[in-house]
């Protein structure tokens, strides 16, 4: 007796059945991967409070005295040379317990912003994995997962992320006159531009859900100032 052919439609729904777990394996990984690196994080900050507590221990509480590792909190590692910048993640852990964020869940506060970054008149690439600890022991609240430059917001309670903290986790310092090794000056600006507004103090911008993003330097009319920002489905 020959056996019945799936019909198209029925191929089409065992297609469909099988691309639906699919996804829901990879978000199911995706959150393993996440507690692994909210476990791994809060190790990291229990550690670096027990190495604060036996340097102030073992300095004998002298005043006056200031110690200089090459680099401390929020400014540690940021670079300061010409574009591209490559994820800064030498000192990402010091730069994000002196930032003092929220810690990272994707399941209370989880929200995306975009971002292009012009130095020139050239567009510089966002770069993947921003905020990603590469031995896997962390995640930062703000970070990346690809180079489209859609930035994660994912915090355990609502907060008000600043686009300069963002720079911050990347590495790249970022003030009104500066980003990376280029400042203001000969008709030169840093700019930064929030769906085609100029904002004053780009640092300081609080990212709200699906902002575009323009963060510039050069003179004034070679970079955009507006796009249309383009969320994949569910972000």
């Amino acid at each position: 007796m020959a056996t019945r052919q799936p019909t198209r439609k029925e191929r089409r729904e065992q297609a469909r059945q099988e691309r639906l777990a699919r996804e829901a394996a990879e978000r199911a990984r995706r959150q393993r991967q996440r507690r692994l690196w909210q476990i791994g994080g809060a190790l990291v900050v229990v550690a670096a409070i027990a190495l604060a507590a036996v340097v102030i221990a073992t300095s004998g509480g002298s005043k006056g005295t200031t110690v200089n590792n090459g680099g401390s909190g929020a400014t540690a590692g940021l670079q300061t040379g010409p574009a591209p910048w490559p994820p800064e993640y030498g000192h990402l852990a010091e730069r994000l317990q002196g930032l003092g964020l929220p810690g990272q869940s994707d399941q209370i506060y989880h929200v995306h912003a975009m971002l292009r970054v012009y130095v020139n008149g050239q567009q510089t690439q966002v770069p993947a994995n921003l905020g990603i600890d590469p031995n896997g022991q962390f995640l930062a609240p703000l970070h990346t997962h690809d180079t489209s430059g859609v930035v994660h917001m994912e915090a355990d309670q609502p907060y008000p992320f600043t686009l300069g903290q963002f720079f911050t986790i990347w590495g790249v310092k970022f003030t009104p006159t500066q980003l990376g090794g280029y400042t203001t000056g000969n008709g030169n600006v840093v700019a930064t531009y929030v769906n085609g507004k100029q904002v004053p103090n780009g640092p300081a911008y609080v990212m709200k859900p699906h902002d575009a993003i323009v963060v510039a330097y050069g003179k004034p009319g070679s970079f955009p100032t507006s796009y249309k920002a383009v969320f994949a489905q569910g972000l």
